[in-house]
């Protein structure tokens, strides 16, 4: 009898590990089941944000090109590539005062630069960009056209944040990067107030890999896609060069990796006025350290060099270390610019916030940097504004900030438009509004 109940219990348990299996399995494959679910799903989720992305740019090319000027031919352009034959030169212009600007969010916004130029009695409606950077979609920049759209899979990269041996970046110290195919990027010139359309429009790229060829898809105006551009070799530039003019521009990669460091929109009439803004929020002055970088081909009667705000926090800050670093970089910046005049800006006062940031007299550091940069910057032919002086001196911001209309913002490091405003009077002042050059 104890015999026979342990062959029933032995049996049972045999039966109840099977089910346990088959329970165990049939919990696995639901599992899978869920899962294979949830991946396609979002996997589907993914492909529908790319194309609603694409979709979002695919409307500002179509709504802001087609005009209502449109008629035949509006949408028909050539393509010629640097040096080539059909190649045409972009206009000097000899009659134009042309400025540049290099520095970090200070001078990004437009907001300084705007109020600059009306205090030097540069009319509005007499200026232009001529060279813009590729920093789409960046916040808080100041590009000189009307609106952009930008896909999703696009790196922007900055010469500051890179070694200094890196190639690929001209003077504009960006390159917009893609090896994805289907990502576009949309120009459009004219916007809802109507700006002038360019004549033609210079796209300069940077191939990464010379040997490897590159097929871009465009189109202008709304219009279809004309047949791809294949580009083998090294090509930097491409000329868009249409039947009319260039209201919207949609560039689509295709195939192969690109990069964008910038864009040169050439019209119809002679600006009184190119101004050409290569500030980028959290610039610092490392990015001229760089001896691969490539010029443009512009010409400026004043180029402005503002940096110092975003070298402040660093632990390893030294007076004597940072004269040598800004001398290496002032030297590259005026090897590239060696008969602009020259104006260097100080960083504007600073007071810490945040319990980590009170640990640093900012004040201090910026006074300190400030003087480096007096020193320094007589030894390169260049103008010096303090602009931390201007403001009152170490701990100036604090006062900024209380008046009724603040001229500082809440963090005390970044001013509001009329604080830009105000030092912008400040430095108009100061400093002699720029003439004319020999071109």
């Amino acid at each position: 009898m104890y015999l026979g109940f342990t062959i029933c219990v032995q049996h049972a348990s045999a039966v109840y590990s099977k089910y346990v299996s088959l329970m165990k399995m049939w919990a696995y494959a639901c599992l899978c089941c869920v899962l294979l679910v949830v991946h396609t799903a979002l996997a589907g989720a993914g492909t529908v944000a790319a194309a609603d992305r694409n979709r979002r740019c695919d409307d500002v090319f179509q709504t802001a090109g087609t005009g209502k000027n449109r008629g035949p031919g509006d949408d028909q352009f050539s393509v010629a590539s640097g040096g080539s034959a059909s190649w045409r030169a972009s206009p000097q212009h000899p009659s134009a005062i042309r400025v540049g600007v290099w520095g970090d969010s200070h001078t990004a916004s437009g907001s300084f630069v705007d109020a600059m130029l009306q205090a030097w009695g540069f009319p509005a409606d007499g200026t232009r960009a001529g060279y813009v950077q590729a920093a789409i979609g960046l916040p808080g920049v100041r590009l000189g056209i009307a609106r952009t759209c930008l896909t999703k899979q696009w790196n922007l990269n900055f010469a500051y944040r890179s070694p200094v041996r890196e190639t690929g970046f001209t003077s504009t110290l960006v390159n917009l990067k893609s090896d994805a195919n289907d990502e576009m990027v949309v120009l459009d010139f004219v916007g809802a107030d109507g700006a002038p359309p360019p004549q033609w429009l210079n796209i300069h790229l940077d191939k990464p890999d010379p040997d490897a060829t590159l097929i871009l898809g465009m189109s202008i105006n709304g219009g279809a896609e004309a047949s791809p551009t294949v580009l083998d070799g090294g090509i930097h530039t491409l000329q868009i060069m249409p039947d009319t003019e260039i209201r919207t521009l949609r560039l689509r990669l295709i195939a192969g990796q690109l990069g964008l460091t910038g864009f040169e929109p050439v019209y119809r009439s002679t600006p009184k006025l190119i101004i050409d803004i290569f500030s980028t929020p959290g610039a610092q002055s490392k990015a001229w350290l760089n001896q691969k970088i490539k010029p443009i081909d512009a010409h400026y009667d004043m180029v402005i060099f503002q940096y110092g705000t975003n070298e402040a926090p660093s632990d390893s800050y030294r007076p004597d270390q940072y004269a040598v670093s800004l001398r290496k970089e002032l030297r590259q910046f005026r090897a590239i610019h060696p008969t602009s005049r020259c104006v260097v800006m100080g960083p504007p006062d600073r007071v810490g916030m945040t319990q980590a940031d009170k640990k640093m007299d900012y004040s201090a550091r910026h006074q300190s940097i400030s003087k480096v940069q007096a020193l320094v910057s007589p030894e390169f032919r260049c103008e010096y504004w303090d602009w931390q002086r201007a403001m009152g001196g170490p701990k100036s911001v604090l006062d900024w900030a209380k008046r009724a209309e603040p001229l500082a913002q809440a963090d005390l490091m970044h001013l509001t438009s009329q604080g830009y405003a105000e030092s912008a009077r400040l430095f108009a002042a100061s400093i002699r509004r720029p003439a004319l050059l020999a071109k």
